[in-house]
């Protein structure tokens, strides 16, 4: 029986073999300055180049701390793993068990409570992010300050970037706020709503997505007919009674009609898809189809694609656009999915803007979103589909 206590991805436990497991983690684990110095400078001198992440990377753009950190997060090629990991070995860092599925992703940590976050990575022969933590283009060619030294770490845009797309606390705003005020990059839109919710007196708190926004499968024929207009970028004002008929004669054996399913639509011949509203007005879509004529890793599984999204006027809202392709992915699944794929606009692998000023631009979207999601590459070459499995996360 395997010990729960260990890695149960066995390359990461493999990798881990010399590491004892700390049994009893620290409670308030702090990365304090010296450590965090330390640990980059025995990676420099031995000719290791890391990467800093997460909060010390917005630190080290500053050049000062703002804030304590719990941990270091290190971006590394895995070519340099097990190099480093002899380093930290003999500074007493510890395997610190959190569930890790993933051997690119894990967290070490030492007697002292100071934790390392390690991301590895893979690159192919032209020097492209190509698996384990795919970093997007040239996110990696930061450069900033730690205790006095020079280090790299993700570059500033990317690292606004990599703060979009799920729900965000003070501390986030705080980090992206230091950020584009020192670089003079546009505050993105959520955090400007914070910003100014702030301004008025509110106190500080946890961003999610307003309530007035909803995700769901179209549920009448108007919701139906918005959900094409959407898509085709048109204005009807009504669809033919023969169409009407067809949807309501489905939703008919559907009760209530709020769980109705794409498939429900896919066998009456019409297109499949949710629709984001906000309040009563249909605002953006996203469409499946199935099935999906491309190689998988399953040939007889039941697969369906995202085949393009768009959110109109509020195309800017990196918020939305996961909301919608996380309802998208979880509606396949209820309809029978085994697997949701998708075709992003960009390769990740070459360098593009970090922050576009809309993330459904040419109706799909870009491929660190999806990644944010739980899409992984389906395989490790330039330009692949993206695949997030029913068992994924």
């Amino acid at each position: 029986m395997t010990n729960p206590a260990r890695p149960s991805d066995p390359e990461l436990a493999e990798l881990l073999s010399d590491f004892p497991t700390r049994d009893h983690p620290s409670e308030n684990a702090v990365m304090d300055e010296e450590e965090a110095g330390r640990v980059l400078s025995l990676a420099e001198i031995a000719g290791i180049p890391v990467v800093v992440d997460g909060g010390w990377a917005v630190d080290a753009l500053l050049g000062w701390q703002t804030r304590e950190h719990s941990d270091l997060d290190l971006a590394i090629n895995q070519q340099y793993l097990r190099r480093f990991l002899n380093i930290l070995r003999r500074l007493d860092y510890q395997y610190l068990p959190r569930g890790d599925k993933w051997a690119a992703k894990f967290v070490l940590e030492n007697g002292c409570g100071h934790q390392v976050d390690l991301h590895t990575f893979v690159r192919n022969s032209k020097g492209q992010i190509v698996g384990g933590v795919e970093y997007p283009g040239d996110s990696l060619t930061g450069q900033g300050k730690i205790a006095g030294a020079n280090v790299s770490c993700i570059h500033p845009e990317w690292l606004v970037d990599f703060h979009l797309g799920y729900d965000f606390d003070h501390e986030d705003y705080q980090d992206v706020f230091y950020i584009c005020n020192l670089f003079k990059l546009k505050l993105p839109a959520e955090y400007e709503e914070y910003a100014l919710s702030l301004y008025e007196g509110l106190a500080p708190g946890k961003r999610q997505v307003p309530g007035r926004f909803s995700v769901r499968v179209p549920q009448n024929p108007a919701d139906y007919l918005a959900f094409t207009n959407i898509l085709d970028k048109k204005h009807s004002e009504s669809i033919s009674s023969e169409l009407q008929a067809k949807i309501l004669m489905m939703l008919e054996g559907v009760e209530p009609p709020q769980l109705a399913k794409l498939d429900d639509y896919r066998k009456i011949g019409l297109r499949s898809g949710v629709i984001l509203v906000e309040e009563q007005r249909v605002i953006g879509a996203c469409e499946l189809v199935c099935p999906l004529a491309v190689k998988t890793k399953d040939p007889g599984s039941n697969n369906w694609a995202i085949r393009q999204i768009t959110l109109q006027k509020r195309a800017e809202y990196s918020s939305l656009f996961m909301a919608l392709v996380r309802k998208a992915i979880g509606e396949a699944f209820r309809a029978g999915a085994d697997n949701v794929e998708v075709l992003p606009l960009d390769d990740i692998t070459q360098p593009r803007p970090a922050l576009p000023t809309r993330y459904d631009t040419a109706d799909i979207g870009y491929a660190s979103f999806y990644a944010r999601a739980g899409f992984t590459r389906l395989e490790p070459v330039p330009g692949s589909r993206w695949i997030c499995e029913k068992n994924s996360d």
